[in-house]
């Protein structure tokens, strides 16, 4: 029986020019004809999967909302209000406010008569000598700077999130067309077997076996709907799409790509990769705060106006008291040894951005060979299968449907046979999600779609165009 099942899995595996024909069962020479008169079975209508008051939408549609509305972009575009803060905390001519002290009392002395009254005060304003100011000014201006780049490196890996989950999505849809295709099959079978018990050619408990199988299919079915509908809830959460609202994708799996030599990659990517430019720009930042926590060390003189009203002793009322004005200059002590904790602290970032930026240079050399071998890889599996499975799934269910209703073979080996091609049609989807996978990683490395840098497009003769990337 097992032996049977796999020629005609390879019968309809094998290309259809010059296929040698499907071994059929013989049957004896007195055995009666089938009553049922095989007639050409027509292609079935698949229903379209959907989710229930989603919007199809093409994926330039959904990346263009993602680039405003994703949630960590929109968290990310907040954050530079901190920039901005940041400048406008740095700016005031004077960063500290002047200081007021006022003194009244009374000049108490047993020789000298009666008590006078006494009046002092002092106005004192710290001042800044070594341009701290504008230092403070530029950091905060670096600090703007290292969001913004922060924002775009956000957006890409947004945009490359977004890509993914799309392309998630339209495997789950392409999975759960299997699993529709597959119910139909088992609902096709079993009338078929109903017939075939009713005019006496099988036994019931092979319209128990179509039966248990349609069961398994409807069960198959139901996972695969939910599955697609996560999906699709997904790429909704990853496009920052209105609470409440769906989104599913449009089109069909795409075909695959093949990327380029990788050293103009990582020459690009030494360049223009987000991630290298978020940290350069940290960098930046951490020699603009290094040098303004240094400048910071100098010391700031306090300068102010002393004035005192006093009466000395033994003075006849009638002669006003003495008034004193004296300028002040405060110094603190000692002169340099001032903002050791900021200084040290601001040099030890400085390094650790320094370091961080080798590294992930370093990292994206490595990994984009990596990924364009992996994602190179992956587009020749994915190309087999999508020539030589994916389309004749359909194909090869009809066969065997035939196949029984002609008593060819038993139910038993039409279900062992379709369990074969199911497996080898989930095998060609799992190759398009590998492919997926390698894509998301590659375009998370070179900071642009993969798309870009195709070396070769493959083709196929009967597939239409892909609107899926």
């Amino acid at each position: 029986m097992f032996t049977l099942v796999a020629a005609v899995a390879a019968a309809t595996l094998a290309p259809a020019a010059g296929a040698a024909p499907a071994p059929t069962r013989t049957k004896p020479a007195d055995a009666p004809a089938p009553l049922l008169a095989p007639v050409p079975v027509p292609a079935q209508t698949i229903p379209e999967p959907v989710v229930a008051g989603a919007q199809v939408l093409p994926l330039d549609t959904i990346l263009k909302h993602a680039e405003e509305n994703a949630m960590p972009v929109r968290t990310a575009r907040t954050r530079l209000e901190l920039g901005d803060a940041a400048v406008t905390g740095a700016k005031p001519l004077l960063p500290d406010n002047p200081q007021l002290y006022i003194g009244m009392g009374a000049r108490l002395n047993p020789t000298a008569g009666p008590a006078q009254f006494e009046l002092q005060g002092t106005l004192q304003q710290p001042i800044e000598i070594g341009r701290e100011r504008s230092l403070r000014i530029k950091a905060g201006r670096e600090y703007r700077e290292f969001l913004d780049r922060e924002l775009a490196q956000v957006r890409w890996t947004t945009h490359a999130q977004v890509h993914y989950a799309y392309n998630t999505a339209l495997i789950a849809k392409e999975r759960a067309r299997t699993a529709a295709r597959t119910q139909q099959f088992a609902e096709r079978l079993l009338d078929i077997a109903s017939r075939r018990q009713q005019a006496g050619e099988i036994s019931r408990l092979r319209v128990r076996v179509a039966e248990g199988e349609l069961a398994r299919a409807r069960q198959a079915k139901l996972a695969a709907d939910l599955n697609f509908r996560l999906a699709c809830i997904h790429l909704a959460e990853m496009a920052g799409w209105p609470s409440g609202q769906l989104i599913a994708p449009a089109g069909e799996l795409g075909d695959p790509i093949k990327v380029r030599d990788p050293e103009d990659l990582i020459a690009n990517v030494q360049k223009e990769h987000p991630a290298l430019k978020t940290k350069e720009a940290q960098v930046e930042l951490g020699e603009a705060r290094a040098k303004s926590a240094r400048r910071d060390r100098l010391p700031e003189p306090w300068i102010g106006v002393y004035f005192g009203r006093e009466r000395e002793p033994n003075t006849p009322s009638n002669i006003p008291g003495s008034k004193i004005v004296l300028g002040m200059l405060t110094v603190p002590l000692p002169f340099f040894k001032r903002n050791q904790l900021a200084r040290a602290q601001t040099k030890a970032e400085l390094s650790v951005a320094q370091t961080e930026l080798e590294v992930v240079r370093y990292q994206l050399a490595l990994n984009a060979r990596r990924a364009v071998d992996a994602i190179n890889t992956a587009a020749e599996r994915v190309q087999t299968y999508s020539r030589e499975v994916v389309p004749r799934f359909e194909e090869n269910l009809q066969l065997l449907q035939r196949a029984f209703e002609l008593g060819e073979v038993d139910i038993i080996e039409v279900f062992v046979a379709r369990e074969n091609f199911l497996r080898i049609q989930t095998e060609a989807l799992d190759a398009y999600g590998t492919y997926f996978d390698a894509m998301y990683t590659l375009e998370t490395i070179i900071g642009t779609e993969a798309s870009t840098l195709a070396s070769a497009r493959p083709t196929r003769a009967s597939t239409p165009p892909a609107t899926a990337r």
